[in-house]
């Protein structure tokens, strides 16, 4: 994204409650961003509706602007809060679809086992990876915060380094670390 288009995105968050097409505007100026974001998000999960990518950015827009006005600072910041949104998204989802595994509000039907087991594979391997990184998180908040970014938004080293505002060389010897500490803990998963 350009200079240009950065400026413009921080204008039209400022002028969120403002103006009236200030949304509409700032969402033409970033869906191709977001719609990189969701589509990385995705990448690997298998699911329904709600996990298309889409529908994952519109679900994802709603979450974020459900209020009048949401304290978004820049594009950096929008990108953030739009990874976290459809981090909760997705894991919401993969609960959700676990919970109807196990035969929670279930109506018995016939289904492709193929199709099963590779939903609750993937159900149960989100839930995995966030359960480690919420216990990341308990030791080292900003390292669970590079690897979420990293993991679940497919942010860059550069992306990831402006979105926290240290250099690249921390952002890639974080991710080592992270990297290393997440393997080690889902090694006895799987």
């Amino acid at each position: 994204m350009e200079i240009d288009d950065q400026h413009q995105v921080t204008q039209l968050l400022a002028h969120l409650g403002d103006s009236p097409d200030a949304l509409d505007r700032l969402a033409r100026l970033v869906y191709d961003d977001i719609h990189r974001l969701a589509r990385h998000q995705r990448q690997g999960f298998k699911g329904g509706e709600t996990l298309r990518t889409t529908a994952l950015v519109h679900e994802a827009f709603l979450k974020v602007f459900r209020t009048d006005d949401p304290t978004i600072h820049d594009r950096s910041h929008l990108m953030r809060i739009m990874a976290l949104a459809m981090r909760q998204i997705i894991v919401d989802h993969a609960r959700r679809q676990l919970a109807e595994k196990r035969g929670g509000d279930a109506v018995h039907v016939e289904l492709d086992e193929q199709q099963v087991s590779d939903n609750r594979f993937d159900a149960e391997r989100i839930m995995d990876v966030e359960q480690a990184i919420q216990r990341l998180g308990e030791s080292d908040t900003a390292l669970a915060d590079l690897i979420a970014a990293r993991f679940y938004a497919g942010l860059s080293t550069e992306d990831i380094a402006d979105m926290l505002g240290i250099s690249r060389r921390t952002v890639q010897r974080q991710l080592k670390r992270a990297n290393a500490w997440l393997r080690f803990e889902l090694q006895g998963i799987a």
